[in-house]
């Protein structure tokens, strides 16, 4: 079984997440944004029940108790099609996932979000060490 990889240095194929049988792993690379978003990203999502999937991911990351900035980290993805691209056709969302703060989870959009999508979230929006179970065993 692969090990996650920190994002921040992660390269294409490297596990984003390992998680109940499902990896996802990096296959095309997040576009910075302002001041803290990353967009654009295609990760593979390989699940025993559905197999390899490419989904165009974007992320914005906040802070606690920054002025002027939401209690949440903010995640969402598009399934693509066998033809398409991440970072093509920007503005479709078929989920969108609120991971507040003080720990509630709310999903928006016209899907739920995916059981991996918190986990991809805490590893592109990683705040101090992300000291938990997976990372501690790179």
């Amino acid at each position: 079984m692969p090990k996650e990889v920190k994002y921040q240095n992660a390269e294409p194929g490297d596990a984003l997440v390992v998680s109940e049988g499902t990896t996802v792993e990096l296959s095309h690379a997040f576009k910075a944004g302002e001041p803290n978003g990353l967009y654009d990203g295609g990760v593979i999502v390989d699940e025993p029940e559905n197999g390899r999937r490419l989904i165009e991911i974007n992320a914005v990351c906040s802070m606690p108790d920054l002025p002027n900035w939401p209690e949440y980290d903010n995640i969402y993805g598009r399934w693509l099609e066998a033809d398409e691209e991440p970072g093509v056709d920007g503005g479709d969302t078929d989920w969108q996932l609120l991971m507040y703060f003080d720990g509630r989870l709310v999903n928006q959009g016209k899907q739920e979000a995916p059981s991996w999508a918190k986990r991809l979230a805490e590893n592109l929006c990683r705040k101090g060490d992300f000291e938990d179970e997976s990372a501690k065993n790179q």
